[in-house]
């Protein structure tokens, strides 16, 4: 089907149309009162002019069915019927233009081409927003200004006063149409500058209130960073304290006491694992993110985090293994970073399994843009439903369900762990299976530069 009578566009050209009524039978009456001077006939002109009315009248009514029908059929139907109609009282005024230059002589041809030049523009101005209907709509008028150098010139039946008189009203019609044509141009030219400068003004707007959301996040973050610090010193004293307490208890053999103090040392340590958490996250967030590059011994480097997550491993009957390739013992890294990000897995791992086993792994991958470190945590744990592992990156978030509830944590581990990878230009990627364990595999390059964050994060 050549036009769609539902698409908004063929609505609102039939709109348009319907609009315009008032405004081109105005203009008509100007070329029915040019068309008889032309011509010398008062019947002739008349006539023309109240079977284009009645054209019209009906071409009117047909588009008000159409704009008011609704549901799809419906709306094929009546708009069908008005695109015919529309076409029909295009051709009656087309007709006037090829009748004039036959019986008007050179006056006739002049306001001929002048109407034709009018319906097209007419055209144009109320069904531009549908261009099938509108080429469609423009054939009559195009085809009148082609028959028109076609015809013979014919003795003209007008004298001097009435042929100016016609070409005149001619003049008058479609320069009517063209300023309306302005008009309507400078209206629309003016709403689309409207549009765009409100639009300008949302961006700066929303430009405004991102700045402020990001200078407000920043110092929130400094905020945060600086707290932490505060916190971490009275902290490792009563870490210290505690461990000298729970020494001398033991040494008296006061058990149940010094328990009691190794209590409050677990407790303080993992307060202290909390506030580091949220210290790498707000020194992240505050941009506080630059490298200290240097040779890392890679192999010590996981015998130190394993070291450091053995009492929690043990605690839960948990063993853990270590292989490193040799060929990825050292790599040139910020080693910092590189901790942190594996203390938090392996730290995820102790905690989400029991009486199994977790293994560390480190090898290389050779890549077309140089060799990769691949340093990997796998655990025999409760694992992760594979619909949930998106989520398990995002910064304060905990996978729902009561077993890991129970574990407590801010759900700041792996988001830290993700972004700190990033930071070297690597990633992190999880494969698991719930109740079957998991496994996270860091991969970042084996010799970093300065410049890999910022290709990572583009």
């Amino acid at each position: 089907m050549i036009l769609n009578f539902n698409d908004p566009t063929m609505l609102a050209a039939a709109r348009g149309r319907h609009a315009t009524l008032r405004w081109r039978t105005g203009v008509g009456v100007l070329f029915m009162a040019g068309s008889m001077a032309v011509l010398n006939s008062i019947a002739a002109g008349l006539s023309w002019f109240l079977v284009l009315c009645l054209a019209m009248a009906f071409d009117q009514v047909l588009a008000k069915s159409y704009i008011d029908s609704r549901g799809v059929d419906d709306r094929r139907t009546a708009g069908g019927l008005y695109a015919r109609g529309s076409f029909f009282s295009i051709c009656v005024f087309a007709a006037m233009p090829i009748a004039l230059a036959a019986m008007g002589g050179g006056p006739g041809r002049v306001l001929g081409v002048l109407m034709a030049a009018s319906s097209l523009v007419s055209v144009t101005l109320s069904t531009f927003q549908a261009p099938r209907f509108m080429l469609i709509s423009s054939l009559p008028a195009t085809a009148a200004l082609l028959i028109i150098p076609l015809i013979p010139f014919g003795p003209a039946h007008a004298d001097a006063f009435q042929a100016t008189f016609g070409v005149g009203c001619g003049v008058a019609g479609f320069l009517a149409y063209m300023g309306r044509s302005a008009f309507n141009n400078t209206k629309m030219v003016a709403g689309w500058r409207a549009a765009n400068a409100a639009a300008k003004e949302r961006q700066l707007e929303a430009e405004v209130r991102r700045a402020e959301a990001e200078e407000a996040n920043r110092a929130k973050s400094e905020f945060l960073a600086v707290m932490t610090h505060e916190l971490r010193t009275p902290l490792n004293a009563v870490i210290g304290y505690a461990e000298m307490i729970q020494e001398d208890l033991a040494a008296e053999g006061r058990k149940d006491l010094g328990d009691d103090a190794g209590r409050i040392t677990s407790s303080a340590r993992h307060l202290l694992g909390l506030i580091d958490q949220i210290l790498n996250m707000s020194s992240m967030d505050a941009g506080h993110e630059g490298l200290a590059l240097r040779d890392v011994d890679v192999r010590r480097l996981i015998e130190d985090a394993v070291t450091n997550a053995q009492d929690e491993a043990r605690a839960a009957n948990n063993r853990i293994s270590i292989r490193i390739s040799a060929d990825a013992e050292r790599a040139h890294t910020d080693g910092n970073k590189l901790a942190v990000s594996l203390s938090a897995l392996l730290s995820n791992a102790v905690k989400f399994t029991h009486n199994g086993l977790i293994a560390v792994t480190a090898e290389v991958e050779g890549h077309m843009n140089g060799d990769v470190l691949v340093i990997a945590v796998s655990d025999t744990g409760i694992g992760i439903a594979k619909e949930d592992l998106p989520r398990a990156f995002q910064p304060f978030t905990q996978i729902e369900s009561a077993t890991t509830r129970s574990k407590g944590g801010m759900g700041l581990g792996l988001s830290i762990a993700q972004r700190m990878a990033q930071a070297l230009g690597g990633e992190i990627t999880a494969t698991s299976e719930f109740g079957s364990g998991s496994t996270f595999m860091i991969r970042l390059p084996m010799r970093e530069n300065a410049a890999a964050p910022a290709l990572a994060a583009a």
